[in-house]
């Protein structure tokens, strides 16, 4: 008797809810998945073993999850979701990124230079062509613009979803080679971005604090950054920012002032690729160690 289309539905339903439990088993930290109810967060997953289990889930279906508009995952059951779910045509790497940077350098870059004295130290360690992650400390809004004015190649970096308030400063972000993140979750698309612009031989730029500090103390590093180091098999080149903010005693920037400004690339620490997951998760963690070490000394 043939199956109907409501049988094989929930037969390819059960199929798929195997195949999640099985991987979540095979990226996870050793806790084995006992149901696709279970919290991501109790498997041991942070936000980079999501990015790990949602690569495995992408290779054993053949699809992309970022295709979905199911992104936001917290349990198993999500991810089960979004493999029935994906929709929409392809994302991958946003073609005409940052056409505008050339331009931008060519019109605005002597004046930035001028304006806060810039001095480029180190630039020459910054490999000139294929991929590599340039990762620097964040102290101002100024680090954007100040760092692709000083890098000697074009960056295509992550930029936080809240400067996205409408349709004008999408477009203009876009033009200057930014992608929004959604830095509450892991966001999928944004990792998926960041490994095609990585693919494409790019440049990608990060702040592996995360945000903006505002006292001048360096926060402590994402993983982020190594994670796709050791995805990609590219180098990271660590620069230090340092110029951009001033802040009186009690916290309140001063009035606005021509100051100097110094931007310092250090060599650039190499790495291979790293297939297995949770050996990936490891690594990414003292090779964020060494990036933190290597850019306070570069502010030093």
């Amino acid at each position: 008797m043939p199956y109907s289309s409501a049988s094989m539905e929930a037969e390819r339903a059960t199929l798929v809810d195997r195949a999640v439990l099985e991987l979540a088993d095979e990226v996870g930290a050793g806790v084995r998945p006992r149901s696709l109810e279970v919290p991501l967060a109790d498997l041991g997953l942070d936000s980079l073993g999501c990015a790990d289990l949602a690569l495995a889930v992408e290779e054993r279906f053949r699809i992309r999850l970022v295709d979905s508009d199911v992104l936001e995952f917290r349990t198993l059951a999500d991810v089960a979701a979004a493999v029935e779910r994906r929709s929409g045509p392809p994302v991958g790497f946003p073609e005409g990124i940052g056409r505008s940077v050339g331009f931008a350098r060519k019109v605005a870059g002597p004046a930035i230079r001028w304006w806060f004295h810039m001095r480029i130290t180190g630039a020459e360690h910054v490999p000139p062509g294929g991929p590599v992650i340039v990762a620097a400390n964040h102290r101002s809004m100024w680090d954007i613009p100040v760092l692709a004015v000083a890098c000697p190649r074009r960056i295509v970096f992550m930029a936080k979803m809240e400067l996205y308030k409408n349709r004008f400063l999408e477009r203009l972000w876009y033009e200057l080679g930014g992608f929004p993140v959604r830095r509450e979750i892991a966001d999928l698309r944004a990792i998926d971005t960041s490994l095609a612009v990585l693919r494409r031989g790019l440049a990608l730029g990060l702040y592996p604090e995360g945000t903006r500090s505002f006292t001048g103390e360096m926060l402590p590093f994402l993983k982020g950054a190594a994670w796709l180091a050791l995805m990609t098999g590219s180098p990271v080149v660590p620069c230090g920012i340092s110029g951009t903010s001033r802040w009186a005693p009690r916290g309140r920037p001063r009035p606005g002032s021509r100051r100097p400004v110094s931007v310092a690339f250090g060599p650039a620490l190499r790495v291979g690729f790293e297939p297995d997951p949770l050996a990936r998760r490891e690594k990414a963690e003292a090779l964020t160690e060494r990036l933190l070490d290597q850019i306070t000394s570069l502010l030093a």
